[in-house]
């Protein structure tokens, strides 16, 4: 039963890292489009206090001292630019990772928002890529070679000397 339950928790795993290099891709997707959104209230930020003699950051650090109506504004103006920033370096984190590590990175390093955008538009499917056949590989693996590893300790405790896994 044991060698069962871990073959089908090792398809389970198939199945599921198998969606990793699509769904990386459809949130590199939704980030560029973040990016791209930003990029203009950023580009007309910096153009509009480098013609007071500002440079990004100086303006921003003016920013952070500013009160009443300033203050309102800037605080739109410093979202949108520390979060491009964060978005853009993302993004160049993604871009410079290969397609196989990128799953990866993306597991460590994701957005909350962008990821839950994401989900709710994710239809999983099946892979038609090597990197695809690679993540379902390694996710059989590590499924059902981690469940037989448990279950044949819990056989050889509990099994009365008879093999489970």
């Amino acid at each position: 039963m044991g060698r069962f339950l871990a073959f089908i928790l090792g398809i389970a795993g198939a199945v599921l890292a198998s969606q990793g290099p699509g769904f990386t891709l459809q949130y590199m997707q939704n980030l560029q489009g973040r990016v791209d959104e930003l990029r203009p209230i950023v580009e007309e930020f910096d153009a509009n206090v480098s013609g007071y003699g500002y440079t990004r950051e100086t303006a921003l650090a003016e920013c952070g001292t500013a009160t009443g109506l300033l203050d309102a504004l800037c605080q739109t103006y410093v979202a949108a630019v520390r979060r491009y920033e964060r978005l853009t370096a993302h993004l160049a984190e993604l871009d410079g990772a290969t397609d196989l590590a990128r799953p990866l990175i993306l597991a460590k390093t994701q957005i909350r928002d962008i990821t839950e955008s994401v989900y709710e538009q994710f239809e999983p499917a099946i892979p038609a890529t090597a990197h695809g056949a690679i993540y379902a590989a390694g996710g059989f693996a590590l499924l059902w070679g981690g469940s037989s590893v448990i279950f044949g300790l819990l056989g050889a405790m509990f099994g009365g000397g008879r093999r489970y896994a």
